[in-house]
């Protein structure tokens, strides 16, 4: 992966080269993905092969993407690992904000700085119009139901001490019920065709095309 890693980041690449996906060929019976992309730099064509080796998540791969997004990157520690790869946590919430639209505003903002949206409020709050709202059940389930003026969250662990302090400020406890061990807890990485001049180190989500898998094979 050195290799392409290299001529993909190298200055002259970056202002004068092309990237262009020509095929994916996905194996989910035999956990792994091939990508095959084409370079250009000054009329000098390459060909290369990708191979991801039990990936987890492929995102992005839209052909149109890779008109912007050139540059490739192998990645050890990112936010969207940590996603999909960390445990997750269920929890309570109790207590209402004064305004709940305050409160989502918020909560996007301070994931934001720590995500780079790679991780979207949506994927914390399903619903923003019952955030908060209590929920009419129906005889005769009501009277089996708890906590009905509670909400529930579901969320990777690493956002619980972000999403605590937003709770405090709006005088609202929050209370760990549950953890989801990950399934994909060995070791992986996160392949990313980016621009820095777009996207930066790929430290905000701009649509890039990538690729979570436990290892990366240039062929």
């Amino acid at each position: 992966m050195k290799e392409i890693i290299e001529y993909t980041n190298s200055d002259n690449y970056k202002l004068f080269g092309n990237l262009e996906m020509q095929k994916i060929n996905y194996d989910a019976i035999n956990s792994f993905a091939e990508i095959y992309i084409q370079t250009e730099l000054n009329e000098i064509f390459k060909h290369w092969k990708i191979t991801a080796k039990n990936p987890i998540k492929i995102g992005c791969f839209e052909t149109y993407n890779f008109l912007n997004y050139r540059e490739i990157s192998l990645i050890d520690e990112h936010p969207l690992l940590s996603s999909v790869c960390n445990n997750s946590i269920c929890c309570n919430l109790e207590g209402k904000p004064e305004n709940k639209f305050t409160f989502i505003g918020e909560l996007c903002y301070e994931m934001e700085k720590i995500t780079g949206n790679w991780i979207s409020v949506n994927e914390v709050i399903t619903n923003f119009k019952t955030l908060f709202e209590r929920e009419n059940y129906p005889n005769p389930f009501a009277d089996f139901i708890e906590n009905k003026n509670d909400e529930i969250l579901f969320f990777p662990e690493f956002l619980f001490e972000t999403i605590k302090n937003i709770c405090k400020k709006h005088s609202i406890l929050i209370k760990k019920i549950d953890e989801t061990n990950n399934a994909f807890n060995y070791e992986n990485q996160i392949l990313i065709f980016g621009n820095e001049i777009v996207a930066g180190k790929n430290n905000l989500f701009l649509y890039q095309p990538h690729i979570i898998a436990e290892e990366f094979v240039l062929e």
